[in-house]
């Protein structure tokens, strides 16, 4: 058995008569005696089904405390949990057995359904502790990846975000999911009284590890909800004593504009032990975290990390932060580097960044070239550090817009628009351009004023005191909500060419 799970399990029977699991949509409590029970019997279920080490499961579930009781469960075994949304779709999850050959399914009531009657899988559901679980096998040959010692073995394969393009397979050893849970533990000062609330997605790197294994890990109680609602948040933060969450800027965006959100934090805002929250998957704009941290009391720590480092890279103190950065180093060698200067750890050079660690990922699970450089992982982000060690993400290499040779980084005009109370979100793209090839663009979601076009000219003036001529929109876009991945990140892509049919009529001049 791995120290992983040795750790898990040791930590289930020093908690055996305390809750450690919490389902709010079913309000099912497990303590420490019956979580251990319930890996088990899945355990002893999946045996029986002859799933075995090395094998693949899919799991397509919304988020419950089951996900981690299976996971535990298949990784006893040595078999493979690879997570996905729920609301993928059929054809996704088929092509998932042809290309890879997984040994089976694990689904919601709504994917069994619609997998029900195809031909290259065959229905193997059983019942535990009156929970029916939705199993499905593979007709075929299954391929097994099977390490030679239980700590490289793997345990996840996790889809990257697919924000610039197809979602890569990343796979995660028990090695590496230990070594993540030190570093959270250690950045994040977890605590054995914390009490840790989930409400992002579960097939999601953050969700899986920051969240749910790093405090099960070191024996705080879980508290899973299906999803973020803004209605019921602080009801739930407030019934379960919650004092930590990861979260995306989102997030933080809707619970400080949310009316009815708002109005259910009066009333039981005395009854809040929250202590900070977690911002991560993408860039936080400064005022937002203001914002929130004076509206609520609630600290935000900004942190910097991804699936294919196994969570968090960098992070902010909580005695010491730096609004606008992601923190100091944690536990990871970090450059940046420049065609220009190559690989440099010195403060105030521009460049990619890039990482190396034991937790950093040398090659996806389907081969893609060009994804190291002098041994370091290539992360796709522009940044770089001040002279304290303090990580400045800018932006997406694939996201810079170049116009007329100017590089812009859209994180930086976003961060001054989102400071205006009558902007809800905004995102900065580049549209094709005849002249400089690509021009600014910012498109808008606005408040329910009806003077945008005064709401504009104030945004033109604040832009042009801050900004270079060259980074200023020459164009603002108001229009409807933006495509989005499954854990809220912006697919700019597909905006920029919805856009490029809406310019006639949503333009504002």
């Amino acid at each position: 058995m791995s120290v992983l799970l040795d750790r898990l399990n040791k930590q289930l029977e020093l908690h055996e008569n305390e809750i450690q699991l919490i389902d709010v949509k079913s309000e099912i409590k497990l303590t420490g005696k019956e979580t251990k029970e319930a890996i088990h019997l899945f355990r002893e279920q999946f045996i029986n089904q002859n799933i075995q080490r090395g094998d693949v499961v899919l799991i397509g579930l919304e988020n419950s405390i089951w996900i981690t009781i299976i996971e535990q469960a298949l990784w006893e075994i040595g078999a493979i949990a690879h997570p996905v949304a729920e609301t993928t779709g059929i054809k996704e999850i088929l092509s998932e057995f042809t290309a890879y050959r997984y040994s089976g399914a694990i689904v919601s009531d709504r994917l069994r359904m619609e997998l029900a009657n195809q031909e290259i899988l065959s229905e193997r559901s059983f019942e535990v502790l009156s929970h029916l679980v939705n199993l499905f096998s593979f007709n075929g040959t299954s391929v097994r990846k099977i390490a030679d010692d239980d700590e490289q073995q793997l345990a996840l394969i996790l889809n990257t975000s697919g924000t610039t393009g197809k979602p890569k397979r990343v796979g995660i050893t028990n090695k590496k999911i230990l070594l993540a849970t030190q570093a959270v533990t250690k950045s994040q000062n977890i605590k054995e009284s914390d009490h840790a609330l989930i409400v992002m997605p579960m097939f999601h790197i953050n969700a899986q590890i920051v969240s749910t294994v790093t405090s099960r890990i070191n024996g705080c109680r879980v508290i899973v909800a299906p999803k973020f609602s803004a209605s019921q948040f602080w009801t739930i933060v407030a019934k379960y004593q919650v004092t930590w969450l990861s979260v995306v800027p989102t997030i933080i965006n809707i619970l400080l504009k949310n009316q009815n959100s708002n109005q259910q934090y009066e009333k039981v805002k005395k009854a809040v032990h929250l202590e900070y929250v977690r911002s991560a998957s993408f860039s936080l704009p400064e005022q937002l975290l203001t914002d929130f941290e004076r509206r609520f009391n609630v600290k935000v720590q900004e942190g910097y990390g991804m699936t294919e480092s196994t969570t968090v890279v960098s992070i902010n103190p909580l005695d010491k932060p730096k609004v606008g950065s992601v923190g100091p180093v944690v536990d990871t060698d970090i450059a940046i580097h420049s065609s220009v200067y190559g690989i440099t750890y010195k403060p105030n050079q521009h460049g990619e960044i890039v990482i190396r660690g034991p937790r950093v990922l040398q090659a996806y699970l389907d081969p893609k070239d060009n994804i190291l450089v002098d041994g370091y992982f290539r992360t796709g982000d522009i940044g770089y550090f001040d002279e304290e060690g303090y990580l400045y993400v800018i932006g997406r290499i694939k996201e810079i817009i170049n116009h007329g040779g100017e590089k812009v980084a859209p994180a930086k005009v976003e961060g001054i628009i989102s400071q205006f109370q009558f902007v809800t979100e905004v995102a900065v793209i580049g549209l094709p351009d005849e002249l400089y090839g690509e021009r600014v663009v910012a498109a808008l979601h606005l408040n329910n004023s009806s003077d945008h076009n005064q709401e504009i000219d104030e945004i033109r003036g604040k832009i042009s005191k801050e900004l270079a001529k060259y980074e200023q929109p020459s164009e603002y876009l108001i229009t409807g909500a933006f495509p989005r991945n499954q854990t809220g990140k912006i697919l700019r892509a597909q905006l920029i060419e919805r856009l490029k049919g809406e310019m006639q009529h949503a333009t504002i001049k």
